[in-house]
């Protein structure tokens, strides 16, 4: 299944403080061991085990900005809701792809 889910800080609430290696921290008490890897102009990283990743673009400090499920996923409920978890404790919301808000 080709998928792309979209996640979004609330920058009033949540400015983007968090670093790549702090989130796979996270996501690694979550239960979803994962590794980071910088790129040119992002951040991807990868879950162990899994053909999911998530795609982040970056600030100048190295802080991440926007997220971004792109690739062919794998992911199934549990880690989906592993995820969401991550997401919601450090403030950042889902947002469908207009494709997703198209179908309803």
């Amino acid at each position: 299944m080709i998928l792309e889910d979209n996640f979004f800080p609330d920058p009033k609430e949540h400015p983007p403080t968090i670093t790549a290696a702090e989130l796979c921290e996270r996501f690694a008490a979550a239960g979803l061991p994962c590794k980071a890897e910088r790129r040119q102009e992002d951040v991807k990283i990868i879950f162990e085990g899994r053909k999911s990743n998530l795609l982040f673009t970056v600030n100048a400090s190295g802080n991440l900005l926007t997220a971004t499920l792109p690739d062919e996923s794998d992911y199934d409920a549990d880690f989906a809701c592993a995820l969401f978890e991550v997401f919601d404790s450090i403030g950042w919301s889902y947002e469908p792809t207009q494709e997703d808000q198209d179908q309803d």
